[in-house]
C-alpha cells in the first residue's frame, strides 16, 4: 500500500508539471507576438523619421552570427536611398537598443536609442534617448569616440559607451552585410589600426613564418574589450595585446587588462583558455572575463581558418 502512495505522489507531481510547462509555453506564445509587433511598430516609426522621404523599407536578412537586431534598406524611386540597422548594446541597467540611420556611404544620417527594455537611470542614462544627445551623431561618419566626436552624459558614462559602441556595431556589420567592408574578427583592418603596436618585450609581436595573427573584439563592464593574438604552428598564444581606441574599461580597475603583466599570462598557451588559468584583476571581473573570451574568439578564428 506504502509503495502504491508513493507511486500515486509522482505520478501527480508529474502531471502538475506538465501542466505548469505547457501553461508557460502558452503564455509564451501569447506575450511573444504583442512583443514582437511592438519592437516592429517602433522601429517602422523610427525609419519614417530617419528617412522621411522614403517610399519603401526592404528588409535585409541577418545572419545568427551577426549582432543586428534588424536591417532594412530604404529605397526611394527604385534606388537605395541609405540603411538602417537595429543593435543592443549592455548599458547600465540592461540592453540599450539603437536604432542607426546610414546614408548609402555609410555616413549617419542618425539614431534613434531606446527599446522595449529600456531601463536606465531617469534623469541620468534615460537622457541618452534625448535630441540633445542623439542629434550629435547625425551627419558624422564611424566609428566615433566617446569624448570625442560624441560628448557623453554626465553621471552615465556607461550608457552612453553602450550607445556610441552599438552606433559603431550597427556601421561596421551593415558595410560587412552589403561588401563595403568586413566585421570578421581576423581581418578588421579598422581594429588592426587601433590596437597597439608593441609590448615590453619586442620579442612578442615579431611575425615569423607560420606565425597567424587575428582580431577579436567582446563586450567588458564600459565598451569593447579589444585583442590582438598571435598562434605559432602548434596554435599556441606567441603574442597578445589589450587595447585600442575605444578602450573605455575604468582606469586602475578593467583598464588594467592592457598590462603587460595581465597578457604575459596567456604567452604559451593554447586556447580555448579557461578564466581558471589566468588570474582575473581583482574589482574587475567583467573586463577580466570579456579578455579571456577575446582572446578565445580570436584563436577560434584562426583555427577556422586554418585547421
Amino acid at each position: 500500500m506504502g509503495k502504491e502512495k508513493k507511486w500515486a505522489g509522482w505520478l501527480v507531481l508529474t502531471i502538475i508539471a506538465v501542466v505548469a510547462g505547457v501553461a508557460l509555453a502558452l503564455t509564451n506564445q501569447v506575450t511573444e507576438e504583442p512583443i514582437r509587433l511592438q519592437n516592429m511598430q517602433r522601429a517602422q516609426g523610427a525609419l519614417g523619421e530617419l528617412f522621411p522621404e522614403a517610399e519603401d523599407f526592404q528588409e535585409i536578412t541577418v545572419a545568427e552570427s551577426q549582432e543586428l537586431q534588424s536591417a532594412y534598406r530604404a529605397v526611394k524611386g527604385g534606388e537605395t536611398i541609405g540603411y538602417a540597422a537595429t543593435i543592443a548594446s549592455q548599458g547600465y541597467a540592461g540592453p540599450v537598443e539603437v536604432i542607426v540611420g546610414m546614408e548609402p556611404d555609410f555616413m549617419l544620417r542618425g539614431i534613434r536609442v531606446g527599446g522595449s527594455d529600456f531601463k536606465e537611470t531617469e534623469g541620468l542614462g534615460a537622457r541618452a534617448k534625448e535630441p540633445a544627445f542623439t542629434d550629435q551623431f547625425q551627419g558624422k561618419q564611424p566609428p566615433l569616440t566617446l569624448g570625442q566626436e560624441i560628448e557623453g552624459i554626465s553621471g552615465a558614462t556607461i550608457t552612453s559607451s553602450a550607445v556610441v559602441e552599438g552606433t559603431n556595431q550597427a556601421v561596421d556589420t551593415m558595410k560587412a552585410m552589403m561588401g563595403a567592408g568586413t566585421s570578421s574578427p581576423g581581418a578588421d583592418s579598422s581594429m588592426a589600426a587601433e590596437m597597439p603596436t608593441q609590448t615590453q618585450n619586442p620579442a612578442q609581436v615579431v611575425q615569423t613564418e607560420g606565425v597567424r595573427t587575428a582580431n577579436a573584439s567582446v563586450i567588458g563592464y564600459a565598451g569593447p574589450v579589444l585583442v590582438r593574438l598571435s598562434l605559432d604552428e602548434q596554435g599556441a598564444i606567441t603574442a597578445l595585446t589589450f587595447g585600442g581606441a575605444r578602450m573605455m574599461e575604468t582606469p586602475g580597475l578593467g583598464a588594467r587588462v592592457m598590462e603587460d603583466s595581465f597578457a604575459a599570462q596567456f604567452i604559451g598557451k593554447k586556447p580555448p583558455v579557461q578564466e581558471s588559468d589566468v588570474e582575473l584583476i581583482s574589482g574587475a571581473t567583467i573586463s577580466s572575463k570579456a579578455a579571456v573570451e577575446a582572446v578565445n574568439q580570436a584563436a577560434a578564428f584562426l583555427t577556422e581558418e586554418n585547421p
